[in-house]
């Protein structure tokens, strides 16, 4: 084994984090109020008529959408916003099934929790979560003789250099930790 991911798997985990990115900015927006419904119906209360719980859900929608999009917590806020899109999605479409553009908003909301659903179920991916550095990465043993490798290697070119009158006119390579 070489211990590089695969470049089809690094471009799925990119692929599933700019799919996240793109979910939770909407989110974010739509807690924001940058995002208005087409029906008129504000997230974001006005002034006369904000309520404690009508804060405190903006609240937890701002806060699980930023924890989407920085990659922490990701299943339990996938899961959060999903459940608060069914209940927003019941709750303001419940006497509105006879216009069409009513059910098409309906129909846009249930595709978003399908979108968060997938969100929560690929957020823990083995592949992706190696590639991160996390819990499930390569065998701590491999992980301690590539960095041994890494550090003989670096030991000999520096006695190289030391040894060596030369003057060096230029900056040498970075040495980059091997994935």
């Amino acid at each position: 084994m070489t211990g590089k991911t695969p470049l089809v798997q690094v471009a799925t985990c990119r692929a599933l984090a700019a799919a996240r990115m793109l979910v939770a900015s909407y989110f974010i927006a739509h807690a924001t109020g940058i995002i208005v419904m087409p029906e008129g119906a504000d997230l974001v209360p006005r002034a006369g008529t904000a309520t404690v719980g009508s804060w405190a859900t903006i609240t937890v929608v701002w806060l699980t959408g930023v924890a989407l999009f920085v990659g922490r917590v990701v299943r339990p806020a996938a899961l959060i916003l999903a459940l608060y899109t069914v209940c927003t999605a019941l709750v303001s479409h419940s006497g509105l099934f006879v216009l069409p553009v009513a059910q098409h908003t309906l129909w846009i909301e249930v595709a978003m929790v399908g979108a968060l659903v997938m969100i929560a179920l690929t957020a823990d991916l083995p592949t992706c979560r190696a590639m991160r550095g996390g819990v499930g990465a390569d065998d701590p043993e491999e992980e301690l003789s590539r960095t041994r490798l890494e550090l003989a290697a670096t030991r000999a070119a520096l006695a190289e250099i030391q040894a060596s009158d030369k003057v060096i006119s230029y900056p040498p390579a970075l040495i980059r930790r091997s994935a």
